[in-house]
């Protein structure tokens, strides 16, 4: 199935939620109807007389309005809302406005789906009388006519027993208007609906404003027969795609009504990530992790995974995953004001969307100091590679994050190899610690290395790295267990002396990489002289222990090969051996608490 077809689907399994308000929750809108915001409300009673009228605070949520497909694709010509309208249709500020008005409404109202709310309406703004009445109540100003004449205006209507007074609430009234449209636009001629293959009355205008933070953006249009819409392939707009009047509007308010938290989301800048699935089943969130932030630190990856398999297995209980339920992502962009692109879509089983996001949790993750093993985020991975330092954070440009996040997406939720460009761009800034704030630089480290290890176990089929033993023989990695040794012996100097510095071995850590038995050659030399001496000799007992242990195993390299550049595996030596040193630590703090 396609986006339109999975979202009817979504609109249908839903169907008890329509135009049912929850707090904090906007709305699923019934066909022919919007959300919008109301800038008055007017009450009256069921003569149709003033009762009373307000402002509408901007806190106060949207509201459900019925319209018309001209009324909601209305620019500069005037089309009116059925019920709910600007002043200046309501009102006599303008004749023709008022006049599209008050015909609209007559029609329903004299129509076989009318309502009772109709009527009272209609007998009060045929009064003329809205103006006056809502300058004596002081909710506008004489002065500020011209200024108030785009206010939206709902109504209230009282009096009327077993009916929710609030129009945008009573799904009385909301049903009269869906049979009372349907009815008006049946005796168009009908088409193919290419969304649900029936033959229907087709949609003549698509509903607008699907993702709020692209404005007026529309996923289906071709309204433009001046221009190149669909001219050169097809003569008529219909040639090209044709809808179904129901159907567009189902899969519309269904990607609105997902779009506004509903569903599981994820913005960046103008580009909207949507995940759901259309049987009602709760998927997490694929850009973050299965594992909870602030739950207990694992320290070792046997754990780590055990305790993914307990979460994926509670996930998929706890929802009574049958087998045939799917999960969609998606995600939408708009290039210009006026056409939303869907720049990504897939969707797999449920089942296989929860595998694959353990899937990658349990190999795209590193040790992380006294939190133990966690998986970065995708964004993690984006800001990481990409993004610029700014305070204590690093931040990407949102043409570059939405670009790559989505390319992430794809290999989460495809079973695809994480992009080899990326791992490269967070290895190149992990080798350079000077440039970022050493917080923000370990931040790095941990989400390069996670990477790495990802992108090896799918290269490879295998390549697990927290389990690598110290001792394996690969030059690389061996160079990167003699980088965290320099490391901490300095450190260890600094620790005793209480000096906040930078070690040597950090500070020339771009050209170790490069030159990696030049730069040990002369950081040796300067620990021996200035350091070394000066910490505690079980210290430099160790130093001494390690270097020789490890100078052991690079002496079966050829010589030729020492000063070769090193590949990413040196990463994960120097983190594996810094991990040691930080159980060790470990141990040694528990081994005091319980003397």
């Amino acid at each position: 199935m396609g986006l339109m077809q999975r979202a009817v689907e979504t609109y249908d399994s839903n169907e008890k939620l329509i135009g049912i308000y929850k707090e904090g929750q906007e709305p699923l809108a019934p066909i022919g109807h919007v959300l919008t915001n109301a800038n008055i409300e007017i009450t009256l009673n069921r003569e149709g007389e003033f009762v009373d009228a307000r402002m509408v605070e901007k806190a106060e949520p949207k509201i459900l309005i019925p319209v018309t497909e001209e009324s909601n694709g209305r620019t500069s010509a005037p089309a009116a809302h059925p019920l709910c309208d600007q002043l200046k249709y309501v009102s006599t500020l303008k004749q023709k406005e008022h006049a599209l008005y008050v015909e609209g409404l007559q029609e329903w109202e004299e129509s076989s789906f009318s309502h009772p709310f109709l009527k009272s309406v209609l007998t009060y703004v045929s009064k003329g009388s809205v103006i006056t009445d809502l300058e004596k109540q002081g909710v506008i100003s004489a002065n500020d006519e011209k200024n108030s004449e785009k206010y939206l205006v709902c109504w209230r209507i009282i009096g009327f027993e077993n009916e929710d007074p609030a129009c945008w609430k009573n799904r009385s009234l909301q049903t009269a208007y869906v049979q009372y449209y349907l009815n008006k636009i049946s005796d168009r001629e009908k088409d193919v609906c290419m969304v649900e293959g029936t033959w229907t009355t087709p949609a003549v205008q698509h509903p607008k404003g699907i993702v709020s933070i692209n404005g007026n953006a529309k996923l289906i249009s071709a309204n433009d027969s001046s221009g190149f819409t669909y001219r050169g392939r097809f003569s008529e707009d219909g040639e090209a795609a044709s809808v179904g009047y129901v159907a567009s509007q189902k899969a519309h308010n269904a990607l609105r009504w997902l779009a506004s938290e509903q569903g599981v989301r994820e913005a960046v800048g103008n580009r909207v990530f949507l995940f759901w699935s259309p049987q009602g089943i709760t998927i997490p969130k694929p850009v973050s992790g299965l594992r909870v932030r602030d739950a207990e630190p694992i320290r070792l990856p046997s754990d780590y995974r055990d305790n993914l398999k307990r979460i994926l297995y509670s996930l998929k209980d706890k929802e009574s995953i049958k087998g045939n339920e799917v999960a969609v992502i998606t995600a939408f962009d708009a290039a210009t004001t006026g056409r939303l692109a869907v720049t990504y879509y897939n969707e797999v089983s449920v089942d296989a969307f929860f595998n694959r996001m353990a899937e990658w949790d349990s190999y795209c993750c590193w040790y992380r100091g006294k939190f133990g093993i966690q998986s970065p985020s995708l964004m993690q991975i984006v800001n990481g590679a990409f993004g610029v330092q700014r305070g204590r954070f690093l931040e990407t440009d949102d043409r570059v994050a939405r670009q790559h996040l989505q390319r992430l997406l794809s290999c989460k939720i495809g079973g695809g190899l994480i992009p080899a460009d990326i791992v490269s761009a967070l290895v190149e800034r992990a080798s350079t610690p000077l440039a970022f704030d050493p917080a923000l630089w370990r931040s790095i480290v941990f989400t390069a290395c996670s990477a790495i290890q990802k992108y090896h176990h799918d290269l490879n089929k295998g390549g697990d790295e927290m389990f690598w033993d110290l001792s394996k023989q690969d030059r690389s990695f061996q160079f990167g267990r003699l980088l965290a040794v320099m490391e901490q012996a300095e450190a260890d100097y600094y620790y005793n002396s209480q000096e906040d510095r930078q070690t040597n071995a950090i500070k020339f850590m771009s050209e170790y990489r490069q030159r990696p038995w030049f730069v040990f050659e002369r950081i040796n030399r300067q620990l021996h002289q200035a350091y070394l001496p000066r910490i505690k000799s079980w210290q430099a007992k160790r130093y001494e222990k390690l270097v020789g242990e490890i100078c052991g195993i690079l002496s079966k390299e050829p010589e030729e090969d020492l000063n070769k550049a090193l590949n990413d595996n040196y990463l994960m030596g120097y983190e594996l051996q810094r991990n040691e040193f930080f159980k060790k630590q470990s141990q040694e703090n528990e081994t005091e608490e319980t003397k």
